[in-house]
């Protein structure tokens, strides 16, 4: 028996009755039967590599039915069916329907949905998102969570009103050491933690547009574009892969530059540990850009974020670092071809007060370019983009705290997600609370990099700059706008 959703929400304070319970689904049927160990109907929106990742990561859950796959490039779906049968039988993929385009899927079998999984390029996370939060089918969306501030907000608004779980991939928020950095941090081990630094050296950037190729044969370009407008794709040039499938992240329409791609996994290890998604960012002193081409993102940010006192907690200096140095280009000379990773420190945009704490400290060996680094007054804790901590300075007392062991369960949080879905007893239903201040951060520094050098306050949804409060929304084309 099936329960119609858009009946069952068009009262919004029903559904708010019903899903605030903690029950994910639609009906107290569907609920039942999910409690009684029914499969979780799910759908895979974007087959890429880590749209593959993820439905390998819930097949291997064994307790999931795939109902639908939607990507716009037929090779892409080879590639699933092709790698994806260690978890899934070759029965279990040939049965999912098909779709190149989310409307079409949600309209045909969206009220059958229990979860989907939006793995798509971050233009496209609010609709799906929001079609599926609408029909109190939950959610699961990759980094950085969405496009805008606008759409952060409006995910937001439309989860907690309709109570539908809502996850936001972050594959290193379930690392093991992390509750030992933070015990550290809370018991003083380096005093008082004044500042911290997160930088990357991945620059997600071009300083010219790569030269053009033919759409990949069979893919439905137009639908790639979505909302934002229509480009011509660019093949693979010094090393770099092309526009579709990896390099979207660079280009201001389809992705959110460094800071929105690696500054969501960066930055979660002080927000993680110092409590800092209790509160937003009172205000951001942006202290340098460095623009790529026309359309692309910065190919550096230099920014300091003001993070307010919280329990347990004074206040913080978030410093944030992307980018290269002046003269380096994004050739292969600098950095390696699909992940753009700068080979040497000199060559990145390294933090120049981190570089003078070194001295300071007696650093012997110089910290790496790429992750987290807690200031105290007794010392510093790096960790090194989900791996290893180290102290500093090497061989003093702080060296002598034990160092853990470091367990990367990249899985957990998809598992996690799947038994909030079934509503089963201790479940985390949570998510939210964590993401959005996560993300707001993430689109702020977006905003404010246009309006360049300066400080400027934030009262959660805005600025008080308006170069910077008109980068909070996208212009949709006609077709793909957003209510709402």
């Amino acid at each position: 028996m099936n329960v119609n959703r858009r009946q069952f929400l068009k009262s919004s304070a029903a559904g708010a009755l019903f899903f605030n319970i903690g029950c994910a689904g639609f009906g107290r049927i569907r609920c039942a039967q999910l409690a009684t160990g029914a499969r979780i109907r799910i759908a895979i929106i974007g087959c890429g590599d880590w749209g593959r990742t993820l439905l390998t990561r819930a097949g291997g859950s064994k307790n999931c039915e795939l109902v639908a796959i939607c990507e716009p490039d037929p090779k892409a779906i080879k590639t699933l069916y092709d790698k994806c049968p260690t978890v899934w039988s070759r029965e279990d993929l040939a049965a999912a329907k098909v779709y190149p385009d989310y409307r079409e899927m949600f309209a045909k079998v969206g009220d059958t949905l229990d979860a989907v999984f939006v793995a798509t390029p971050n233009h496209h996370h609010v609709l799906p998102s929001l079609m599926a939060i609408r029909r109190g089918v939950n959610v699961f969306v990759e980094k950085p969570m969405a496009h805008t501030m606008e759409e952060v907000l409006l995910i937001e608004r439309e989860a907690k009103k309709l109570g539908v779980i809502v996850r936001v991939g972050n594959k290193g928020h379930y690392i093991e050491h992390r509750e030992w950095l933070k015990n550290y941090l809370k018991e003083g081990v380096i005093g008082d933690v004044t500042e911290v630094f997160s930088y990357s050296d991945r620059p997600n950037t071009m300083f010219h547009r790569p030269h053009t190729v033919p759409v990949p044969d069979g893919m439905d370009w137009d639908l790639w574009c979505g909302g934002s407008p229509v480009c011509e794709p660019y093949g693979e040039e010094d090393g770099r892969v092309g526009l579709h499938p990896h390099d979207w992240h660079s280009w201001i329409d389809y992705g959110n530059g460094s800071i929105g791609n690696m500054g969501t996994h960066v930055l979660d290890a002080p927000f993680q540990t110092m409590d800092m998604w209790k509160i937003v960012p009172s205000k951001v002193a942006v202290k340098d850009v460095k623009w790529g081409c026309a359309g692309a993102w910065a190919a550096r940010d230099t920014m300091d974020f003001t993070i307010p006192a919280r329990a347990g907690w004074g206040e913080i200096t978030l410093h944030w670092n992307d980018g290269v140095a002046d003269g380096v280009d994004m050739g292969p000379k600098y950095m390696s071809g699909w992940y753009n990773r700068v080979y040497k420190r000199e060559h990145t945009n390294f933090p120049s007060r981190l570089a003078e704490l070194e001295k300071e400290w007696g650093v012997k060996n110089p910290i790496p370019h790429f992750g987290t680094v807690f200031a105290g007054t007794k010392g510093m804790i790096y960790e090194e983009f989900h791996h290893v901590l180290r102290f500093y300075p090497e061989g003093g007392k702080i060296a002598d705290v034990k160092n853990p062991f470091e367990s990367f369960q990249e899985d957990r949080i998809v598992l996690e997600f799947l038994d909030a879905v079934r509503g089963r007893p201790g479940a985390d239903t949570t998510g939210l609370e964590f993401s959005v201040p996560l993300a707001k951060t993430l689109m702020l520094a977006n905003m404010v990099s246009f309006a360049g050098k300066g400080t400027y306050s934030f009262d959660g949804t805005k600025t008080d700059n308006p170069i910077a409060n008109a980068h909070a929304k996208h212009v949709y084309r006609k077709g793909w706008e957003i209510e709402g």
